[in-house]
């Protein structure tokens, strides 16, 4: 975190903005996955599985004309990934959905975050979409309050009670991904 008023520095040239590549970029982007997913589903566990099946997911993402991803490099090290669809649901016919984002932590709160998100909401925006959404996990406030900045308002609530022959204990999670679909 920085001073009022004051501009964080790193290392180096300002990162750019790139088309995300699979060859170059995929092992860089699942890594981020740890601290994505372990920071904010309290009990998840990245494991091989998971990054086996992520993988699989980014690979068929890169193909299809209907989702971007796009990282922030610095220095030949990657340092922020945004992943976005074009969707249909039940009740929007085109809507863009962002799937996942990240910023290394030495840029948070330099406005590299805003840069990966207003170039995926162009790009949707192109793409014809009537309006944006995402998922943020209430865990993490600091994110709560950045899409809230750039104008994401609440819409609905996604509730939860965990059930099991444990009683419902918290466990460590490995569950399956789904990045299709519709809510």
């Amino acid at each position: 975190m920085t001073a009022a008023g004051t501009q964080p520095q790193w290392v180096g040239d300002e990162p750019a903005l790139r088309p995300f590549n699979v060859r170059r970029d995929l092992e860089a982007v699942l890594d981020f996955q740890y601290e994505v997913y372990e920071g904010n589903f309290p009990g998840f566990c990245v494991d091989r599985g998971f990054r086996e099946e992520y993988g699989r997911d980014l690979r068929r993402a890169a193909r299809d004309p209907r989702e971007t991803l796009m990282v922030l490099e610095q220095d030949d090290e990657l340092c922020g990934f945004i992943w976005a669809a074009l969707m249909s649901t039940l009740v929007d016919a085109r809507v863009g959905y962002i799937k996942n984002v990240y910023i290394a932590p030495h840029l948070r709160g330099s406005g590299h975050a805003q840069r990966l998100m207003a170039a995926v909401e162009q790009w949707l925006v192109d793409q014809g979409a009537d309006k944006i959404m995402l998922d943020a996990s209430t865990c993490n406030p600091r994110a709560l309050a950045f899409y809230e900045k750039l104008g994401y308002e609440v819409e609905r609530v996604r509730m939860v009670k965990r059930v099991g022959p444990d009683g419902g204990a918290k466990r460590p999670v490995r569950a399956r991904m789904r990045t299709r679909g519709t809510e």
